[in-house]
């Protein structure tokens, strides 16, 4: 009998006990953990070596641990955990808006991996699992692959263009201001740089068309369903 392959987590958060405690839970034999302290690390991670699992452990970038999830779901649909502060009840409620499941914290490391299998195992069978594509018969976007089609045929993006790309067809007519964007998709050291979020809405728009992404003068921009 082959032996099944670990399961990968990634474990996003800046707080080092935090990244400890889910090495601890989860044993190497059956899981491996890719820590990422920032959410630039989180989406390289994403792109070069989709996890199987997320715990959102903390606050990345300064950003409310809620944000992040979204974030990350936005760019591959996947369980998420999120590690919440006990008491924090608020959190916790919009923390399910996006996680799978929380945690609320002090938790032993026992408890964090029954919530991580059961999170997997409703992940298998699809229980609550969000919709894993945009498909309007003409674009579709695979949020699962990473993948985008045009036509039925490829649509050729760079991986910038991509996460650009689902970032804004996960969240179809929400109008992101410019410097979220470029937040989000480059990183707090680009968020005062609108000439790059501009060249790369351009080179999105010469491979879909003037479809689907709108402008919004001194605002942002949005994905409009065709």
């Amino acid at each position: 009998m082959t032996p099944l392959a670990p399961v990968r987590v990634l474990a996003v958060g800046s707080e080092r006990a935090l990244l400890a405690l889910v090495r601890a839970a989860l044993p190497p034999a059956r899981y491996t953990v890719e820590a990422a302290a920032s959410m630039d690390v989180a989406l390289g991670v994403l792109f070069a070596r989709p996890p199987d699992l997320i715990v959102v452990t903390s606050r990345p970038d300064g950003s409310d641990g809620t944000a992040a999830c979204r974030d990350l779901q936005a760019v591959a649909e996947l369980p998420v955990i999120m590690l919440v502060p006990e008491g924090d009840t608020l959190g916790a409620v919009r923390g399910l808006t996006c996680a799978d499941d929380y945690v609320a914290l002090p938790v032993a490391p026992e408890e964090v991996e029954a919530r991580v299998r059961a999170v997997l195992r409703r992940a298998a069978r699809g229980d609550g699992m969000p919709a894993p594509a945009y498909d309007d018969g003409r674009l579709r976007v695979d949020f699962r692959d990473r993948v985008a089609t045009l036509g039925g045929g490829p649509l050729p993006l760079t991986p910038t263009e991509y996460r650009l790309l689902a970032m804004l067809a996960a969240n179809p007519r929400r109008i992101f201001p410019q410097r979220e964007l470029l937040r989000r998709i480059w990183g707090e050291a680009y968020a005062d740089d609108p000439h790059l979020l501009r060249l790369q809405v351009a080179n999105l728009r010469k491979k879909l068309g003037d479809l689907y992404i709108r402008t919004h003068r001194g605002l942002g921009y949005s994905f409009q369903p065709s």
